[in-house]
């Protein structure tokens, strides 16, 4: 996502000739997906869960072999300036790519785009391919890192689709999308092997669409009657958690994490002493005297304030 967010940089400095390697590069890498190499879920926890392959290799542990692995000498180092490092795998390439669709969107979209003059740079002749490709390089599943790749696609296309405008976006790439989110939404059913993160990012980002769009024309973009289902349901179930979320530091079942209301407790560690009769202070009132302990509501002492 950094690499993203410094190439769109780029581009607003350096205008249409980066713009250009930009593009190249990103349908370059876009497709890197489909090349990743097949390994099913099961497959994947045996590996991760093999003693032997983990057996007698080097430890790594976060700035404990600094000084060892630097490169940049002395007041470079740390575990953001040593040698451990792998190349990438196909399917990072592809999720990297997701970020800098959104990058380019944003940019080059968006009034006061890269040139600062509102202009509209990234048309749709180039555009809707490249959206193509992402939707069409998103539906692999033969590796187990491919709900992460998509739960990617579904956090960046809000901004995407803010990014595109209303009206372009529900012209032309809204429907580009559907099947496949309400294909990831339907896999949170019970015996669904999707994962919680996809299905989670899936349900906020038809959330979020359906706020952009109007729901009554998200819905009706649906094309199946499943599909239909699988919105109402998330959508309901959406509601449901927002209603019950707490909407003041006080929750629903009169719990507060400040204590319970009307206790009294003394502003300071000596309001606690005892009096003359060798009684204790704490959790009498004052009657309002001057020689009276003074006694607050917990939360609201200058100390529970700070």
């Amino acid at each position: 996502e950094d690499a993203a967010v410094a190439l769109g940089d780029a581009i607003t400095a350096y205008g249409t000739s980066m713009t250009d390697q930009v593009l190249v590069v990103l349908r370059r890498d876009l497709p890197c997906a489909k090349s990743q190499p097949a390994m099913t879920q099961e497959e994947y926890k045996r590996r991760q869960n093999d003693i032997d392959s983990h057996t007698d290799s080097q430890l790594y542990s976060c700035g404990s072999l600094a000084p060892k692995l630097r490169k940049g000498g002395a007041g470079r180092i740390g575990c953001g300036d040593c040698q451990v490092t792998r190349p990438k795998a196909p399917w990072e390439a592809t999720d990297g790519c997701v970020y800098l669709i959104r990058e380019l969107c944003v940019r080059l979209c968006t009034a006061g785009g890269a040139n600062g003059t509102g202009t509209m740079v990234l048309t749709d002749d180039i555009l809707l391919p490249i959206m193509e490709e992402l939707v069409d390089v998103c539906r692999v599943r033969h590796f187990p890192q491919s709900d992460d790749l998509r739960t990617t696609l579904w956090k960046q296309l809000p901004v995407i689709a803010n990014a595109l405008g209303k009206q372009r976006f529900k012209r032309i790439y809204l429907q580009l999308f559907l099947e496949l989110l309400m294909k990831n939404l339907d896999g949170s059913r019970p015996g669904g092997s999707t994962s919680q993160l996809s299905v989670h990012a899936a349900g906020q980002c038809a959330g979020e669409l359906g706020n952009l769009v109007g729901n009554s024309i998200f819905r009706g973009r649906l094309e199946e009657d499943w599909q239909g289902q699988v919105f109402d349901r998330v959508m309901e179930e959406r509601r449901q958690r927002m209603q019950r979320l707490p909407s003041g530091p006080v929750k629903e079942d009169g719990f507060s994490p400040f204590g319970p209301s009307g206790v009294m407790m003394p502003t300071s560690p000596m309001g606690g002493r005892l009096n003359a009769s060798g009684g204790s202070r704490i959790g009498v009132a004052s009657s309002g005297g001057a020689t009276g302990s003074q006694f607050v509501t917990p939360g609201t002492s200058p100390v529970d304030v700070l």
